[in-house]
């Protein structure tokens, strides 16, 4: 049970062990666990070497918004960027990654044919070949011929799902931070699925990653899925997209591209096309219960959407986007898609945001609007958090739009080098600060946003590692976020106080101008800076201590207390299994 005293805050696990925190200490840890569950993203953009336009995806998508479900088809023509003939081409199924063998797979694949134009190179009695691999994530496709490098060939593919129902308790504020701190404090990995870009919720669904997609080259030919730690999961080339999207009427559709057209029939449906290029996937949203606002930035339409009554909400989204539109396109290069999209609803407790290409989801529990009615019935707790669930509206967005250049038009393998697209998405959200509101507030959000959450990390028992390490070794969120994130968006702060801004956001210009629709690989990114800066040995130095060594002690901040130390994380883990069983029996709707 949850004990709350005049001078401390005593957590009763039903172990023979009580810990004993001061009430300004839980305060300090819980402000960062809420923003920590804000910032961590679902991020899902990362990326291989771009073919540019040597993919294509024709979509198109019958959905069921009552039984939440759909069927659909794509053509998609496949070009083999290796320097090997192929015989075999594979795709991701993401929404069936998680789950068991045993369980019936969310998203499947009926049938898998050459198109018309390229049967004729199969003989007589040859056909395409399919079948399901590592627990349903992997669609293989045997072709009965080799494809030579360079070549292309359409495939038509059908398949259909059944989209998950994550409940409303699931989604709520209290949900998100008993999340947190149970991540926070277990040394176990939790189990991961992808109901975090695939689901449904009271009135909306969102389809991320909804469809067969194509494998990166190197995976072309494996039966092994991804590697499901605690950030990216979707690894993808650029593709050009024509997706067709057939609903009832009344519902709104937000996609990772602009609208072409809509169309209404006699059945009481409509027909949403959509066109995008060179994105990294596609994703799409449904709703029967949004507002709407729209403004143009620069080259860029940005929409934002959000709940009747959450009017203000939706102008700080709307401001937030512009400001941070206007400030990376600017300090980094220009945002090369015409259709930027906002959305609030609800989302799975942990994630404060879920970013797609072209389209960014913000947690609904984080939509607070603390000057209306509604807000006095928020527990005391979290009123007196307002402050920091504030930032982290704002931080989460300005991250998620930071995403859309760092790991979305400018790919990193988040599997094997998370900190290329993390900590600089990371970096980039501190510098929106100083941009938009002075150094001042900069330093504030370094302070905030980078040096507070490694300080939790090491008050709970938590030990410096090197950021430049492949996503699987990372035990939890609060270890990831820490270190990759905090720690490895320090490396950009010393990098700008050492090199100045013009040899700093150069390098970043040239970066992102070198890598745009291509794969980067970390030997890119400290070679930008070598060809940017006058004092190489300062760049090489920093990249050094930053990422391979143990310094963040001295370079990020050390907390003033220590509530576990390494050999108490037993304590801790207790802790943690607590806040995941309260979690299941407390998060309710508030």
């Amino acid at each position: 049970m949850l004990l709350f005293g005049q001078n401390d805050f005593i957590l009763s696990m039903g172990y023979n062990a009580l810990v004993k925190l001061s009430l300004q200490d839980l305060k300090w840890i819980f402000g960062v666990l809420l923003l920590l569950g804000a910032t961590l993203l679902a991020q899902t953009e990362d990326a291989r070497p771009s073919s540019f336009s040597g993919q294509h995806y024709r979509i198109e998508l019958e959905v069921d918004f009552q039984e939440q479900s759909f069927v659909g088809q794509e053509i998609v023509r496949f070009t083999n960027s290796t320097r090997r003939d192929l015989d075999q081409i594979n795709f991701h199924l993401y929404p069936n990654i998680g789950q068991e063998e045993s369980e019936f797979p969310w998203l499947t694949v009926q049938g898998v044919a050459l198109t018309p134009n390229d049967s004729r190179y199969l003989n007589k009695g040859q056909a395409v070949r399919f079948a399901l691999r590592a627990r349903n994530s992997i669609l293989q496709v045997k072709l009965p011929f080799k494809i030579a490098p360079g070549k292309s060939l359409e495939l038509k593919i059908d398949f259909a799902a059944r989209v998950p129902r994550i409940q409303r308790e699931e989604t709520t504020l209290l949900a998100h931070f008993l999340e947190e701190a149970s991540d926070a404090m277990r040394e176990e990995k939790q189990a991961r699925d992808a109901r975090d870009i695939f689901f449904a919720c009271e009135q909306t669904m969102l389809l991320g990653y909804f469809y067969p997609i194509l494998a990166a080259p190197e995976a072309s030919s494996t039966d092994q899925g991804l590697a499901v730690g605690v950030s990216g999961l979707v690894i993808s080339e650029v593709a050009d997209y024509e997706v067709k999207v057939n609903v009832d009427a009344g519902i709104t559709v937000v996609a990772s591209s602009r609208l072409i057209e809509k169309k209404s029939d006699t059945d009481g449906k409509n027909l949403h096309s959509f066109r995008g290029n060179n994105l990294r996937g596609f994703a799409l949203v449904f709703g029967d219960h949004w507002k709407s606002s729209e403004q143009k930035i620069g080259d860029t339409r940005l929409a934002t959407y959000f709940l009747a009554g959450d009017e203000r909400i939706g102008q700080k989204m709307m401001d937030i986007g512009a400001n941070a539109l206007s400030t990376n396109n600017k300090a980094f290069g220009l945002y090369p898609y015409e259709q930027l999209n906002i959305i609030e609803m609800p989302l799975p407790a942990g994630f404060g945001g879920i970013e797609f290409p072209g389209l960014v989801a913000i947690s609904q529990a984080y939509c607070i609007d603390f000057d209306s009615p509604a807000a006095a019935r928020l527990p005391g707790l979290l009123r007196e958090q307002a402050d920091v669930i504030k930032n982290a509206l704002e931080f989460t967005l300005a991250q998620s739009i930071a995403f859309q250049w760092w790991g979305g038009v400018v790919g990193s393998d988040s599997q094997r080098s998370p900190y290329l697209d993390e900590a600089l998405a990371h970096y980039a959200a501190t510098y929106y600060y100083e941009a938009s509101f002075g150094k001042a507030a900069g330093e504030k959000a370094i302070d905030q946003n980078l040096r507070a959450p490694y300080q939790v990390y090491r008050a709970l028992g938590g030990v410096d590692v090197e950021v430049a390490k492949p996503i699987k070794e990372f035990r939890n969120t609060l270890q990831f976020s820490s270190i990759v994130q905090a720690k490895g968006a320090m490396l950009f702060h010393a990098l700008r106080r050492a090199l100045g801004d013009e040899q700093f956001f150069g390098a970043l210009r040239l970066y992102f101008t070198t890598r745009k629709f291509r794969f980067a690989t970390p030997h890119d990114l400290r070679e930008a800076f070598l060809a940017a800066s006058h004092n190489p040995n300062t760049v090489k130095s920093l990249f050094q201590r930053y990422l391979k060594e143990k310094h963040a002690d001295e370079d990020v901040g050390k907390p003033d207390v220590t509530f576990f130390s390494a050999p108490e994380k037993g304590k801790a883990n207790k802790l943690g299994r607590f806040f995941s069983k309260i979690g299941r029996a407390a998060a309710r709707p508030f």
